[in-house]
């Protein structure tokens, strides 16, 4: 897991094969974020939550005073424009939480796969595999088994996820409780409303503190950790897919824990090396979108490489057989 071998290596696949490199990660982009892209364009021209104006009349940055009766007037004025497009809300809400991530599962992850398929085939100075072997994925069979497996793996992703998100809603909701009662009261922060709200909740005043709120960060902090783990735990999956589709997905899943066990700091810091392009993509406020793709297939090449040096190091510790993930024994 030499970072600087693995991106040498890249640099030397990419040589003669780039513009294929490039169209394989327009095209996989374009066609696992198109009903993303589509939606969020419907959304924010006809959701009337994006319409809630009442934050306008917060007073600007350069001093003055906040009209908090106008604030409160203008609010209730766009809630009440929300509340007579319920059912608008509703349809959005409905399409965005159903269809996108049924796209997501059905087409997305797929495409994932294929993507880095494409680029695990690439990964040679001498070869480059057809462009069609992007869309390989959808092949009757391979289809089921990586979505299923693909599927699982986001499953326990998000179950990961949940803890860090529910310490940090329950832990910060007296702060809500009283953030509510200032704007609906239009009353001071003191020490007897906290002490009021308190009382009228039935809630410790220890919730309240500063302490409070810095015990919740540091509990949030700590299982966002254990969640981003997790992930790099999960990362080989797709390739582990790219190269056996047929495994399924506890199978696949855990190869990829085993395989990449002792690794994950070595794993990060890969992704960490990274950060100085994607910043410098970012500086190009106008082009973001163009220039990080320009950036991808460096990025990805670098990543099947990766895989590649973990899997043959996994193989010769007896962690796996390459026979489990399709490869012959040749003699």
């Amino acid at each position: 897991m030499n970072r600087a071998a693995l991106k040498s290596n890249a640099r030397l696949y990419l040589s003669r094969k780039y513009g294929d490199a490039l169209g394989v990660a327009v095209v996989t982009s374009l066609i696992a974020g198109a009903l993303s892209i589509f939606f969020s364009i419907v959304g924010n021209r006809f959701n009337p939550l994006t319409q809630l104006v009442f934050w306008d009349e917060l007073a600007p940055l350069t001093g003055g005073a906040m009209d908090v009766e106008r604030m409160t007037e203008q609010m209730i004025k766009s809630i009440e424009s929300v509340l007579s497009q319920l059912w608008l809300v509703g349809l959005i809400l409905g399409v965005s939480l159903i269809v996108l991530p049924l796209y997501r599962i059905l087409v997305g992850n797929v495409m994932t796969v294929g993507r880095d398929r494409w680029y695990l085939r690439a990964a040679y100075v001498e070869h480059t595999p057809p462009f069609g072997s992007l869309f390989s994925v959808f092949r009757k069979g391979d289809y089921t088994k990586i979505t299923g497996a693909m599927l699982w793996r986001s499953f326990w992703l998000f179950l990961w996820s949940i803890p860090p998100y529910l310490i940090l809603f329950l832990g910060l909701l007296p702060q809500q409780i009283v953030f509510y009662h200032l704007l609906i009261n239009r009353a001071a922060l003191t020490e007897g409303l906290i002490l009021r709200i308190s009382k009228q909740y039935g809630l410790p005043l220890f919730l309240f503190s500063p302490l409070m709120l810095l015990v919740v960060l540091a509990l949030f902090l700590v299982f966002m950790i254990i969640r981003i783990r997790k992930s790099y735990q999960y990362r080989m999956l797709p390739y582990i897919l790219a190269d056996n589709p047929q495994l399924g997905a506890r199978a696949s899943l855990k190869i990829a824990q085993d395989m990449t066990r002792g690794k994950i700091g070595r794993l990060f810091m890969l992704d960490f090396s990274f950060i100085g392009w994607i910043l410098l993509c970012l500086l190009c406020i106008c082009l973001p979108w163009v220039t990080l793709h320009l950036f991808a297939p460096y990025y990805h090449m670098t990543w099947a490489e990766g895989y590649r040096v973990i899997r043959d190091e996994a193989a010769k510790q007896g962690i796996l057989r390459m026979e489990d993930l399709g490869y012959v024994r040749v003699g």
